[in-house]
């Protein structure tokens, strides 16, 4: 479905950080990554090939998944903290 081409041409990007709460959660996230990257012994280098057992890719995979949840669920929480110290229902936004 998609070329070797087309995927090399992929531009990663992010949102710039712009306070202290960005660079928190930024080098939250670079940290833990880092931290899954040597136990998984992931290692992104083009020019040398490297080797994953299944089992390293399903942690590597379930972090990620679990990182990419934690926005959502923060701001849910807040939301619902903020309805209940007004006491007054939000009707689900």
């Amino acid at each position: 479905m998609y070329t070797e081409e087309a995927m090399r041409e992929i531009v990663i990007a992010h949102r710039e950080t712009k306070d202290w709460s960005d660079w928190a959660a930024l080098g939250m996230v670079r940290f833990l990554r880092w931290g899954t990257d040597l136990l998984t012994g992931y290692r992104h280098d083009p020019n040398k090939p490297y080797i994953m057992s299944e089992r390293k890719w399903m942690l590597r995979f379930i972090f990620l998944e679990t990182v990419a949840g934690v926005p959502g669920m923060v701001g849910g929480m807040l939301r619902h903290l903020r309805s209940l110290r007004g006491m007054r229902r939000d009707n689900g936004w």
